[in-house]
């Protein structure tokens, strides 16, 4: 990997990918911030309803953003590889790509907090990801806390997809994100496919944007027990594919990271459940989605469509 000035990050050369699927009604608002920040901003829709997607036709023709509008809900890594594609399609005009949640609000400063950890990492011709520190929106937490002050960048081993700015180069060597992983760790699956070919994962400590994270309630007892007041609430297909997903990647990594395959496994099976039960809401469906996460990652072969898990459970 050789550095080359024209690899930079600067507005110009940055497309800005959003994916959807029924955003609330502010929206505009943060479309609208990442926009004055970037050259080009283009929406995934994975099949909102009609109201939302009159909404997002105003957005794309107010504030000049590009839409493409999938029939189906198709997941967020499917969604992304669309996004990642129709940027590739303008050739070398972007050498950057920036993925954010619907839900995520960057700070009008984003982009440049996540350039300005770039220009001051040494190692610039190994840069595949720089991540946004951020907020989350309903606790007040702070994702990155490890850094020194005045600390302009910092590698990590993992970020979460929303805020990410991400080498054009870099993915056309890593490669797509997984389909089939449809939402949950295609990031940190993601991040480790970029550390192994090479790339180094970086954050900007500075935060750029709040972000919520799951459906947080007040517990007592988990205050009284874990020291913590706020538990997280996932929706039961969320669990599905944690899941699912994080027991196919413990297995697929095993050899190669030991340890974290190991602790993955032990939280999945053992620690989110009990969590479930103690704390959340809605603890049978939960408990059910869990279970068919755990048969789905040992017979991957017997996994259905979203929709069809989805109505399994409901009905």
């Amino acid at each position: 990997m050789q550095y080359q000035k024209s690899q930079v990050p600067v507005s110009d050369n940055i497309c800005a990918i959003v994916v959807t699927y029924n955003p609330d009604m502010d929206l505009p608002k943060r479309i609208e911030l990442i926009r004055k920040q970037v050259d080009r901003v283009v929406i995934v829709d994975n099949n909102s309803s009609e109201n939302c997607l009159v909404m997002i036709k105003k957005i794309s023709s107010n504030l000049e953003v590009d839409l493409i509008i999938n029939n189906q809900n198709l997941g967020i890594a499917t969604a992304l590889n669309y996004g990642v594609r129709y940027a590739l399609d303008f050739g070398d005009t972007y050498k950057w790509f920036l993925t954010l949640d619907q839900d995520t609000l960057p700070y009008p400063s984003m982009i440049e907090s996540l350039i300005y950890a770039y220009e001051n990492c040494p190692f610039k011709e190994s840069v595949g990801i720089i991540g946004s520190n951020y907020q989350e929106w309903t606790t007040g937490n702070i994702l990155f806390t490890g850094g020194q002050v005045n600390q302009t960048w910092a590698e990590v081993e993992n970020l979460p997809t929303s805020g990410c700015l991400t080498s054009i180069q870099a993915f056309k060597s890593v490669g797509s994100f997984r389909d089939d992983l449809f939402i949950d760790f295609v990031d940190v699956e993601y991040c480790m496919r970029m550390r192994e070919k090479g790339y180094k994962v970086i954050i900007s400590p500075t935060i750029g944007m709040r972000h919520p994270l799951g459906y947080y309630k007040f517990d007592r007892l988990y205050k009284l027990l874990c020291g913590r007041s706020m538990v997280t609430n996932y929706p039961p297909l969320r669990h599905y594919y944690w899941t699912r997903n994080g027991l196919i990647i413990a297995s697929e990594r095993f050899k190669k990271n030991m340890k974290w395959s190991l602790y993955q496994t032990y939280y999945l099976l053992l620690r989110r459940p009990v969590t479930v039960l103690l704390f959340e809401d809605n603890k049978i469906l939960k408990t059910k989605y869990i279970c068919l996460g755990i048969y789905h990652a040992i017979f991957p072969w017997r996994i259905k469509l979203p929709e069809k898990i989805s109505s399994k459970f409901n009905n």
